[in-house]
């Protein structure tokens, strides 16, 4: 009599094929996941939606798939704001902006994709709030509640962001470059930057 017991074949088939079924569910949902994700791309790169439909949208893209609408918006000179139906004009070639207030160069790559301050400003404030998990993955039961970065709020605020998104390079040369802001004169630019300085050396 064989005293060793013969290898559950039977059992051992059926976890294969469970394991089979699990994968081929997993990779069906990503796809649909993806699927849905690139229509609300598009979407968004046309614009046009009311406030509740692009928030009930947020839950189902990532914070990449959001850099590409920005992306794509720019290409059209559409201001990358999502919210924002305005065309972008007089769009600076330089990827740096001088200030003579400051004396400061900063890299201006991200904010002149926007024609203001403000949708530069709201739309990171939009895209912080995206998750970062799968698609695939995500608990439906735990849907996060998006919001739009109120006008009212960043206008009251102008002075203190200004600076936002603008990475600092190095000491100017004598050169001046181009106003990147289409809806800010030159003027109210280095007023601004003034403000900021001033509430910087008062802290």
């Amino acid at each position: 009599m064989d005293k060793f017991k013969k290898p559950n074949i039977t059992n051992s088939k059926k976890k294969r094929v469970q394991s089979s079924k699990k994968l081929l569910e997993t990779l069906k949902i990503k796809k649909e996941c993806e699927k849905k994700a690139l229509d609300i791309v598009v979407e968004l790169i046309d614009g046009g939606l009311e406030e509740h439909i692009l928030l009930n949208k947020l839950y189902s893209i990532n914070a990449c798939h959001y850099e590409d609408v920005v992306e794509e918006r720019f290409i059209l000179k559409q201001c990358g704001y999502v919210m924002c139906d305005k065309t972008l004009t007089n769009i600076p070639n330089q990827k740096y902006k001088i200030s003579l207030a400051l004396t400061k160069v900063f890299d201006i790559t991200e904010r002149k994709k926007f024609c203001s301050n403000i949708c530069y400003k709201s739309s990171k404030y939009l895209q912080k709030q995206l998750l970062t998990t799968p698609l695939w993955l995500r608990d439906k039961d735990t849907v996060p509640t998006f919001k739009l970065l109120k006008i009212c709020t960043e206008k009251e605020t102008t002075s203190d962001s200004i600076l936002d998104g603008y990475t600092q390079l190095s000491t100017p040369t004598t050169t001046v470059s181009s106003p990147i802001f289409t809806n800010d004169t030159k003027t109210e630019i280095e007023e601004q930057f003034k403000n900021v300085l001033t509430l910087k050396t008062n802290n």
